[in-house]
């Protein structure tokens, strides 16, 4: 009998050889695994992975269809993706510095809307789309669909059920809209298709759909607002002290604020000041808390976003019998262009607030660089006034009504900002007042 060799040490004799390789190897060299000897472990994973392949042959194709599914969905959410990418909205020009002219075609604009004795019915979010759509008719047969894009998007797909005239109307998107329409029949067949380039506009929502960050800078004139989301805490005390000092705001409520409490919403209406919309749930509208950047969420449309500032709306309007002020203010001061341009369509002008004037009055964790305390909000506000060359000309100053906080509440330090500022010779006023210009 011929003797064989260790592949490793040619001068050792062995009869051992690698399951896997089927090379001689010796007892130095052998690794003892599964039952077996190998050479390596390289040899021990080419056994596992062909007694795996034996093992899946069967299944093999069942394998290769899950393998395509995962692959495909894989694919559609990378387009997904991409999509929500590229349909990137940036946040629109702010109004920071107030242009005469824009102001005067806006006082216009917003005059109607401010004049709470009008017994007109509330306006619904299906009135509004009927004003920014498409009607087309098609004689159909039974089985026949309809498909509509409305740039690049899907927004109608229906299958005829009887044969004679349909009508369908298409709601437009606020600018350009490419409409794509195609009719096919019962074998899938194109019947008809048409391309056509529509546009939406209107000269209201162009004046409308920016948002105000400040007033003249040529009038000593300054706008508490105050944000109510959910809390009332302290809200008592702050309205005293803004009836004290005969002091009328602009409060943005939200509808569900104001359905928990009824009664603050008249003490606030019997005071005097003036109520506008911070929507219905104070929902997040866009992803910039995630990535810092105002694209729109899951779920946020036109009728989303239209829905929340008309049911707010209706809940004032039932408590009240008058209609909200014709501004409202993002949750979270999150918007972009498409958000202002849906609120614009109902009649909204976005105001936000001017720069640093964000008193973040509702951060609870005094380990935050965004939390202050009252004195520190104070002392901010009039540094702020001293080193600007137009002071507090205009600016819109952001407060809240609730807060967590168990100590350190804004209503503290109020009655000496407001004396201080208007020692300093500046008025408070609403943001209707903000927005008045003088007659020429």
């Amino acid at each position: 009998m011929e003797e064989k060799y260790c592949k490793n040490h040619p001068h050792t004799s062995t009869n051992l050889r690698c399951f896997q390789c089927k090379q001689y190897i010796c007892n130095l060299c052998r690794l003892n695994l599964a039952h077996h000897y190998f050479c390596s472990y390289s040899c021990y994973f080419k056994f596992q992975f062909n007694t795996l392949a034996k093992k899946i042959k069967p299944f093999q194709f069942i394998i290769l269809l899950v393998l395509q599914f995962l692959l495909f969905l894989a694919i559609i959410l990378l387009a997904i993706r991409m999509n929500q990418r590229f349909q990137k909205i940036t946040i629109s020009p702010s109004l920071g510095i107030a242009d005469s002219s824009y102001f005067s075609d806006l006082r216009t604009v917003l005059k109607v809307t401010q004049n709470d004795s009008l017994s007109a019915p509330i306006l619904q979010p299906e009135d509004l789309i009927k004003k920014s759509s498409y009607s087309f008719q098609f004689p159909l047969k039974n089985d026949w669909i309809v498909n509509v894009w409305r740039n690049g998007q899907p927004v109608i797909s229906e299958w005829a059920r009887q044969s004679g005239l349909s009508k369908f109307t298409l709601p437009l998107d606020y600018g350009q809209n490419l409409v794509r329409i195609l009719v096919l029949d019962q074998q899938q067949q194109i019947i008809y298709q048409e391309q056509l380039q529509l546009e939406y506009r209107s000269q209201n929502v162009e004046l409308l759909r920016r948002s105000l960050h400040r007033g003249d800078p040529g009038r000593k004139m300054v706008a508490l607002t105050f944000d109510a989301g959910s809390d009332n805490n302290h809200t008592h005390e702050i309205l005293a002290i803004l009836n004290k000092y005969q002091l009328k705001c602009t409060l943005f409520l939200t509808g569900k604020f104001m359905e928990r409490y009824p009664e603050i919403v008249q003490e606030i209406v019997a005071n005097g000041h003036e109520v506008a919309n911070h929507t219905y749930s104070h929902p997040h509208l866009t992803s910039y808390s995630e990535n810092r950047q105002h694209q729109l969420r899951p779920g946020v449309s036109r009728e989303f976003v239209q829905k929340q500032l008309y049911k707010a709306d209706s809940v004032f309007y039932a408590l009240t019998g008058s209609r909200l002020k014709p501004y409202w203010r993002a949750p979270f001061g999150e918007y972009n262009e498409q958000i202002l341009t849906w609120a614009a369509e109902m009649g909204y002008l976005h105001v936000h607030w001017t720069g640093n004037f964000d008193t973040h009055d509702w951060v609870t964790d005094e380990t935050s660089e965004l939390y202050h305390t009252p004195q520190e909000i104070f002392e901010q506000v009039l540094k702020l006034e001293k080193e600007s060359a137009r002071g507090l000309n205009g600016v819109i100053i952001l407060m809240h009504l609730g807060s967590q906080r168990q100590e350190n509440h804004i209503f503290e330090i109020l009655p000496h900002l407001i004396q201080e500022i208007r020692s300093r010779g500046y008025t408070f006023c609403t943001i209707s007042d903000l927005l008045r210009f003088p007659e020429a």
